[in-house]
């Protein structure tokens, strides 16, 4: 508690402490800033967390066990040849105004189906590419180049479960899901596994954290939420977890291992 009422969840930014600002997703975050609109270059929030309070912890995929993901999808425009501001205008027509990727995410339709639409908007601009590259455009979670395994975060993964459960929640998509769980030994990292494409809601909808709850069994003031975006984190904390931003993984590390040390391994 605080003289002025209960303490609120916090979220650190790797390190820096986040306004809760309104935001987008995003593929094309202004340099210095997150998705929510906050400054990172904040003083960093590091004793926000509070290790103790902390009996599960749950991990996203794409952007903290895998490098890559959005800063792929950043890049992808120069890729094709397109300005970076006609790319930026298209992803957020595709990622944040319309739902022809939630939609993937959820579901309820095909990564064929979004690289028809991407097609189909490039073509728009003159750009011309072919099926298989629209399907590319974030690179494949089975891609050991483009999307390389964080040994750390894995390690730190594995010395907390030892200690508590932990659980994957990723907005994800059905035609990766065989891929990512080669690279991964899931069922050793995760007590529990939610995944959007399996359950048909996705990250930021409230939908998605309440099943993380009722599948660890935890109120959401036990748990804390690791997310590289802050849009995704922005729910989490109104329900009450703690959250931590990835932005960079000593920072990351630093906080995961401070929670390792505040809690006995289980019996």
């Amino acid at each position: 508690m605080t003289r002025n009422g209960p303490r609120k969840p916090a979220e650190v930014v790797c390190g820096a402490a986040v306004m809760n600002n309104p935001g987008w997703t995003a593929a094309w975050t202004p340099p210095g800033r997150n998705e929510d609109g906050g400054d990172m270059s904040a003083d960093n929030g590091y004793s926000r967390i509070e290790p103790a309070q902390v009996r599960a912890v749950v991990f996203d995929l794409g952007g903290v066990f895998l490098e890559g993901g959005p800063s792929n999808v950043r890049r992808f425009g120069e890729r094709v040849g397109l300005p970076p501001a006609t790319w930026s205008a298209i992803s957020r027509e595709l990622f944040v105004d319309g739902d022809a990727w939630d939609r993937v995410e959820r579901g309820e339709a095909a990564l064929d189906d979004f690289a028809a639409v991407l097609r189909e908007r490039l073509r728009a601009e003159g750009v011309t590419i072919g099926h298989a590259q629209a399907r590319d455009f974030m690179g494949s979670p089975g891609d050991r180049a483009a999307m390389p395994v964080r040994a750390e975060i894995v390690a730190l993964c594995r010395a907390l479960r030892e200690r508590m459960p932990t659980a994957l929640l990723t907005n994800n998509i059905a035609e990766w899901r065989d891929a990512w769980r080669r690279r991964m030994d899931v069922d050793a990292l995760f007590d529990v596994v939610v995944d959007s494409s399996e359950v048909g809601m996705r990250k930021p909808e409230e939908g998605i954290y309440r099943i993380v709850e009722q599948r660890l069994g935890l109120p959401g003031e036990a748990l804390l939420f690791v997310d590289d975006l802050g849009v995704n984190l922005k729910p989490a904390r109104q329900l009450g977890w703690q959250t931590l931003k990835y932005v960079e993984t000593a920072a990351v590390v630093q906080v995961l291992q401070s929670i390792v040390d505040a809690h006995p391994p289980r019996g």
